[in-house]
Parts: structure tokens; sequence; C-alpha cells
């Protein structure tokens, strides 16, 4: 394949589609220029025009109004959004009874459900936003009710619903050395099913760095200051140190790579970030 000239335009629709090309997943027009990697602001006619050449080349293929990588066989894309919508149809329920835990503040679906990108036996990732000082009580009430609702079966490959994320209101920033693309993805597919306070503009203005990658994700929110306040109630921080201490105990033996403090639980047991960059990376370098 002889090299053409680069430009900003090209480069991020190459960039978008080879992300989503890992997954096999076709972008429609909106899709993609609604999630297209980019340093530039670049304008609709132009992402037309670029899409249209790279297409007549058989850069990329267009597939009932998709667009692909050449050379990547799509997947039945219908099917994965049908197991998505399934999946939450069937656990409403279940996700309506978490909200009801008062310092819930948020609950929104991230990974391959919230992509709509889901296999028939796919699990629902959670993140959580608590209220200050409440994350481990949270969590522990969160897998009570799972409990109680016969949803925590014994073999976790079996378990449809999984709590991966609990963050604290008072730190919603990402971690600087954990900010990547695929953390970047995560956030701006995330479908909030349940917030109030406007949790979910809150967490979003405060990790505003994925615009670094995501120029056209744009969410409406003055910048009202998120700082938040604790119950003075030393009884209340008591239960909340026993909740933390208790659960502790119980993961300690099951522990691998997860990120646990007192203002984060982040259970990353199958950590697909390392492969999913990789695999970018390399898709990316292939068509250049």
């Amino acid at each position: 394949m002889s090299k053409v000239k680069t430009t900003p335009c090209k480069l991020a629709i190459k960039k978008t589609l080879s992300y989503s090309g890992v997954f096999r997943y076709p972008l429609t027009y909106y899709q993609l220029v609604s999630m297209l990697i980019s340093r530039d602001s670049l304008n609709v006619k132009q992402i037309k025009r670029e899409l249209k050449k790279q297409t007549k080349v058989d850069l990329i293929d267009k597939v009932d109004d998709k667009y692909i990588l050449h050379g990547i066989e799509p997947i039945d894309w219908i099917k994965r959004k049908e197991n998505a919508e399934n999946i939450l149809k069937r656990n409403k329920k279940v996700l309506e009874y978490i909200a009801r835990i008062p310092w819930i503040k948020m609950i929104a679906v991230t990974g391959s459900v919230a992509n709509y990108n889901a296999e028939e036996k796919a699990d629902i990732d959670l993140l959580f936003i608590t209220s200050k000082d409440r994350v481990w009580l949270s969590r522990g009430f969160v897998f009570l009710t799972l409990s109680l609702l016969n949803k925590l079966p014994k073999e976790h490959e079996n378990r449809e619903i999984c709590p991966n994320i609990f963050i604290d209101e008072s730190n919603l920033s990402w971690a600087k050395k954990r900010r990547n693309l695929y953390v970047a993805q995560n956030i701006i597919s995330m479908q909030p099913i349940f917030e109030k306070e406007d949790t979910y503009f809150k967490f979003i203005y405060e990790n505003r760095w994925i615009r670094n990658y995501y120029p056209s994700f744009k969410v409406n929110y003055s910048g009202v200051s998120t700082k938040s306040s604790s119950s003075r109630s030393a009884f209340m921080k008591l239960i909340e140190n026993m909740a933390m201490i208790s659960q502790l105990f119980y993961m300690k033996k099951r522990m691998t790579t997860e990120t646990i403090t007192n203002r984060l639980i982040h259970f990353n047991k199958n950590d697909n970030s390392r492969w999913i960059l990789k695999s970018y990376k390399k898709l990316l370098k292939s068509n250049f």
C-alpha cells in the first residue's frame, strides 16, 4: 500500500476506526463523529469528505451505513446490541433496588453492555459514586442487596452483575497515572442509569482530561464546586471504618490487582486495558 500524506482528519478517522476495529465493531457516521479520537477540532464537512475518499480507495469499508477498516470482518452488531438490551432489561428491577441505597449518588453501566457490544453471557459492569465517607458502607449494602435477590452465585463466572468501581464523591478525578485512551473511552461510553444532584455532570467535569482524546465529547456543566461534606457523626464514621475492615478481611485471600483506598474501590481482576491498547496501536500502525 503506497503511503499518502497524513492529515489531522485522516489520522483522527484512522484512530477511531482502529480502536473500534479491535472489537470488530463498525461505527455509524454519528458514532464516529461523536467518538472521534483527535486533538484537533474538525468540522463535519472535513470528516465526510475524508470518509468518502478513504471508502473510495478501499481503506475503509461501508457496511449497512456503518464504517470499519478494510479487511476487518465486522461482528453481528445487531445481535450484540440485542444482547445488551436483554441483559439490562432482565436486571432492571435489581438495579432499581440497588439505587434505593441512600448513600449512592450515581450508578453507571460501563464496558461491553454500555457500548451495546455484549456477548450473550456478558455481565453488567457497574460504576458507583457514593456520598463522602460512605464508599465501604455502600459497597456492603450493594452486595447484601444482590445476595438477598439471589444475584450472587458462588461461581463468579455465573454472576451477571459486577459492581466493579466505587468512587467517593470527594474523589471524582481519575488518577493521573491511570489516564489513557482506554479509560477515556469507558468514561464517554458509560450509561448512567441512576443519578442525583448532578453527580454525572460533576464526574465528567472533574475528568475533563478526556477531551484530550475526545474533543467532540462535550457536556454542558457550569463547573460549580464539587466539594462535599460528610456527616459529622462519629458513630457513622466508625461504622464506615468497620465496614472497610470487615470487607478487606474477607477480600484478603482473593485480592489481585485491585485498587483499594478509603476513597476508591476498583476491582480490576481481568484488566483488559493493556491488550486492548496494544492491539489498537498495532492496528493503527498497520494502516499507515
